[in-house]
């Protein structure tokens, strides 16, 4: 792979219905000293054709063949296979703005701090609209950054709404065990590691929402498993300055799980996670930095609250109210 100043890592499984737009947003950036490694994960559909299609056209576009290994694997595989100051990752049926990695890289370099975020926005069938960029952004010191992380949902779990420096970003963070809140948790340990994140206020990252997004595939035990042994790691590692907002965090995972199971058919396989987390709402309701923290959101304490004592009241609510997202 050619060096570059930033390497723009694609996972791409069976992705060809929207792969082409995805690629085109990246060719079109207004920033042009970028490689693009197309890490393609076993693709089935005619995808890895695709990769090597642009790969033939545009000596920025390179690919590798990969066995089936999972997004976590394939961005880990392509980040080791390229030298570049900054990384940026795109998922293959998402778009970028053009002027992405623009924005991102100046918010970065001024900053002088070794991640960028901005915010993303989503669509179904036509592509969100690109507004104007903006010049400025804020700075998040450590340790508001990691706080934003958790909390601020502008600047989310995503890899994806985000650059980094390219030492801050390890293939180890990527690959993490995870199948799920896997980029939580690399955005976490890298994180940890870093003085602060410069925040750009504007839609740079355009998310495609459909049937086959994670969002809306069946729920398993494995996926709470991640969920949760991603907010426990948080929890455990959280600085002192940290610690009220991670138990918070941490308390509001175990509530969303419960949620997400109770709004399902009901499901043998996972009435006993379905307890285990009961139970342990149950056993943190009034510890101070679980269900007792000042810092815990008022709905979601009466959610937990009505998990442990009125589940047969919140279990219609969720059925109800709550939906993936679409």
């Amino acid at each position: 792979m050619r060096a570059a100043r930033i390497a723009v890592v694609v996972p791409v499984y069976n992705a060809a219905e929207y792969l082409p737009l995805c690629l085109d947003s990246i060719a079109a950036q207004s920033f042009s000293q970028f490689c693009c490694v197309l890490a393609d994960d076993g693709s089935t559909d005619g995808s890895g054709t695709i990769c090597d299609t642009y790969a033939r056209r545009d000596p920025r576009f390179s690919v590798l063949h990969l066995k089936n290994g999972g997004a976590a694997a394939a961005r880990a595989a392509g980040v080791q296979a390229v030298s570049c100051e900054y990384i940026a990752f795109c998922d293959a049926d998402d778009l970028l703005h053009p002027q992405f990695l623009q924005t991102l890289l100046h918010a970065a370099e001024e900053s002088g701090l070794p991640v960028a975020c901005c915010r993303y926005d989503t669509f179904t069938d036509a592509p969100s609209l690109n507004a104007p960029a903006p010049e400025t952004f804020t700075e998040l010191e450590d340790p508001r950054h990691l706080e934003a992380l958790l909390h601020d949902h502008r600047v989310d779990y995503s890899l994806c709404n985000k650059l980094y420096d390219a030492n801050l970003m390890k293939p180890e963070f990527l690959n993490n065990g995870l199948a799920h809140n896997e980029d939580l948790l690399a955005n976490w340990r890298a994180l940890l590691l870093a003085p602060g994140m410069a925040f750009c206020d504007f839609a740079g990252y355009h998310y495609r929402q459909h049937a086959a997004s994670s969002s809306h595939r069946t729920l398993t035990v494995r996926e709470l498993d991640d969920h949760r042994a991603a907010a426990a790691e948080i929890l455990a590692q959280a600085p002192e300055s940290l610690r009220s907002s991670a138990g918070a965090f941490y308390y509001e995972k175990l509530t969303y799980l419960v949620t997400r199971i109770l709004r399902l058919p009901a499901d043998a396989a996972l009435t006993p996670v379905l307890q285990q987390l009961t139970d342990e709402l149950r056993r943190g309701e009034h510890d101070p930095l679980l269900g007792g923290n000042p810092a815990l959101p008022r709905a979601i304490r009466m959610a937990a609250g009505a998990a442990i004592h009125a589940p047969w009241l919140l279990r219609p609510v969720c059925r109800l109210l709550l939906r993936d997202r679409a």
